[in-house]
């Protein structure tokens, strides 16, 4: 895994669901530095496992320099998972974001990076299901919802101020 770069703010995106929860690390300028798929019951200790493998090289309470916020999926298991990471990093700003097609936006960011090879490549992609769970590419994808709509608002602040 490459080293973060320095002075980089990255965001985790949590896609929660009953029994799986996808989980991601994503850059303030919406490229993915990783993502994993967890089972929901472990998340108290996967969480900032994740976190100190592939973001911090160092311990959890260093995470303030580099975690500008947390994205969680307003759908299935919201709440409880919500409440968890309030719980885990209390000093992190969290963000709800609506859920809504972010399955098909997630398999649509799986095949662009892991796109079909040999024979596969000529099967249309709507006809093929990909390998893997896409809970942690649906967080990569709330991430960047977040990340739309934070750069949208900018924009408004800024021609408000041209007006």
């Amino acid at each position: 895994m490459k080293p973060i770069q320095p002075n980089a703010r990255y965001y985790l995106g949590i896609d929660p669901g009953r029994d799986k929860t996808g989980l991601a690390i994503v850059r303030e300028d919406g490229a993915l530095r990783s993502q994993k798929v967890v089972r929901t019951g472990s998340l108290r200790n996967s969480i900032p496992e994740f976190l100190e493998e592939r973001l911090v090289s160092g311990n959890v309470w260093s995470l303030h320099r580099v975690l500008a916020g947390i994205v969680i999926g307003n759908g299935t298991n919201s709440g409880p998972v919500c409440s968890l990471v309030k719980e885990l990093f209390p000093s992190v700003p969290i963000h709800e974001i609506g859920e809504a097609h972010s399955t098909e936006e997630a398999r649509r960011l799986y095949w662009k990076i892991h796109p079909p090879k040999g024979l596969r490549r000529l099967i249309p992609l709507g006809l093929q299901v990909p390998p893997v769970p896409l809970d942690g590419y649906a967080a990569v994808v709330q991430v960047r919802r977040y990340l739309a709509a934070l750069a949208e608002q900018e924009e408004i602040k800024k021609e408000e101020m041209r007006t």
